[in-house]
């Protein structure tokens, strides 16, 4: 009679367990899925307050400066049909970099000039670091290293703001 309850309560023991490490797996997947779903929140928070803090800075720049312009933008390489004689030296005396951007003279002339930094609607806050020719008239030239994606970026037309950081 010992050896069945033993048997009996062995079986129930090993039982037991086997529900504990099920329920345990099940539990593991549930924290999996929250850690998930934490990380995706957390990435969601950060982009909505870099949406906001570029908000912010376009408004600033509205409020401080009147500066918005709906402007043309291109971009260009390094070589010397779009350059002058030397390519890598922009009309800053500053090697061109990615980040930075020719202005029109009119913009410039209106306080566009070098070292300061402008958010180019959709595109990102690049520093004012050359000049372009005198023929373009509300025009910003962002400077990209690949002739290919330059070529491919093309014309548009975005706001461009002046900043006062």
């Amino acid at each position: 009679m010992r050896t069945v309850f033993h048997y009996i309560t062995i079986t129930i023991l090993c039982s037991a367990v086997v529900v504990m490490v099920a329920v345990l797996g099940l539990k593991n997947r549930q924290i999996d899925t929250l850690r998930h779903e934490l990380a995706l929140a957390k990435h969601t928070a950060e982009a909505r307050k870099l949406m906001v803090e570029e908000a912010r800075v376009l408004q600033k720049a509205v409020s401080d400066y009147n500066q918005v312009l709906k402007v043309t933008v291109t971009a260009y390489n390094a070589e010397e049909g779009q350059t002058d004689a030397d390519p890598l030296i922009a009309a800053s005396m500053r090697k061109v970099r990615e980040g930075t951007v020719a202005v029109s003279r009119d913009l410039f002339d209106q306080g566009w000039v070098f070292g300061k930094k402008i958010r180019i609607e959709g595109l990102g806050i690049f520093e004012i670091n050359d000049l372009m020719n005198k023929r373009y008239k509300k025009r910003v030239d962002v400077f990209m290293w690949d002739k290919d994606q330059a070529r491919a970026f093309g014309k548009r037309v975005f706001k461009a703001a002046l900043l006062s950081i």
